[in-house]
């Protein structure tokens, strides 16, 4: 009986473990574009801001996080005069006593994370952020112990939690340019040969000899095609020295329409632009490495938050990503307008609004087919 038990008990422990990391894949997936977004424009590292906030926000299923869009705990303050919500914290009044406290409401997720990095780049705090910026974007083992002494956090565990989060995940993948995905055609890549971050007391080296398995989480190809993008081949590459691409226009932006075979990064050096701005101008492509299919549409600069166009009606088996380049228009706008997740099925003949905020009721009509379990226990991660 004994025994049983314990299998029992092994076997709930490992469904868990699967749930946690299936909940952790869905929250990267959403969040991921946006990390890297402000990694760019800020220097934090795309790893630890993902990190934080899937621990803050215990993967947005906290009451603050799903009812105030807040990801990071961050609080009104005096200069704030947007919608609140309230909550016990650790604010007391002048007796001593717990009381609630103020939080900010946004409007999206998005506008979450940027306040987090407005908060650890505000001039003000330099003094007790600033040395973070002197750190290297890839060393997170030095950002989360940074965080910690600098006493963003009183858990003294929390840069353990959040360099487990990131190895755990592969998240460091990308500060240098990767992204983690979930699995649905699989790209192989290499990794770095060699890696070191530095602790208070120790130097972590990590090599690597086995290729990192990443998914592609764009439209789904056919058999033939992702056998192609596993293993390419010169002949279905394009010579960088020779592919040339007409630059068109749509919504006034400037794009060019991929030949096949290509990849993201060797657009970015065919038009001299930035890698990294490629790929948050174009959100669906998760990697530098991810192989391009005939036809796909590559903006060179960034995207509008709205089209002329009022509405789109929905044709079977395309995907807000998929409108979003077909317009021009920025995949979270989109999201924002239509009140929708970018995994977000919607069912064909539904009109996407293109321009103007609709209200719930409004809603295009649509599936998730991974969200059944998002409001699970995380365990350990917690």
């Amino acid at each position: 009986m004994l025994r049983i038990l314990n299998i029992l008990a092994l076997l709930t422990t490992f469904v868990t473990l699967a749930t946690a990391n299936k909940l952790t894949t869905v929250y990267i997936e959403d969040y991921k574009i946006i990390a890297v977004a402000e990694m760019r424009k800020s220097g934090i590292p795309a790893s630890i801001k993902l990190a934080q906030g899937i621990l803050e926000s215990d993967l947005g299923r906290s009451e603050l996080a799903f009812k105030a869009n807040n990801h990071f705990g961050i609080k009104c303050g005096k200069d704030w005069t947007g919608k609140t919500f309230y909550q016990m914290d650790d604010d007391t009044d002048s007796t001593g006593m717990i009381v609630e406290s103020c939080f900010r409401v946004y409007g999206h997720p998005s506008e979450s994370y940027a306040a987090h990095t407005n908060f650890l780049t505000n001039p003000s705090k330099r003094s007790r952020y600033g040395f973070l910026f002197d750190l290297s974007v890839t060393d997170y083992v030095a950002w989360a112990n940074g965080l910690k002494s600098s006493g963003y956090a009183t858990d003294p565990s929390y840069p353990d939690k959040l360099v487990r989060i990131i190895e755990d995940h592969k998240l460091f993948l990308l500060d240098q340019g990767y992204a983690p995905m979930k699995p649905v055609g699989q790209v192989v890549l290499q990794t770095p040969e060699k890696s070191t971050s530095k602790t208070k007391d120790k130097v972590k080296e990590s090599t690597t000899e086995k290729p990192i398995i990443v998914a592609d989480n764009r439209k789904k190809k056919t058999e033939s095609s992702a056998k192609t993008e596993t293993k390419p081949t010169k002949s279905s590459t394009p010579s960088t020295n020779t592919t040339k691409y007409l630059v068109d226009r749509r919504n006034d932006l400037r794009f060019i329409t991929a030949q096949g075979g290509e990849t993201l990064s060797s657009i970015a050096r065919l038009q001299g632009v930035d890698v990294f701005d490629l790929l948050s101008y174009n959100e669906g492509i998760n990697t530098q490495h991810s192989i391009l299919d005939k036809g796909e549409i590559v903006y060179l600069v960034k995207k509008k938050k709205s089209s002329d166009v009022g509405f789109h009606i929905v044709k079977k088996g395309e995907s807000l990503y998929d409108i979003a380049q077909m317009y021009g228009v920025r995949l979270e706008s989109l999201c924002i307008k239509n009140n929708l997740k970018s995994d977000a099925e919607i069912v064909a003949g539904e009109q996407v609004s293109l321009s103007k905020i609709l209200s719930k009721k409004e809603t295009p009509k649509h599936n998730y087919n991974i969200r059944f379990d998002r409001y699970l226990d995380m365990g350990d991660t917690k």
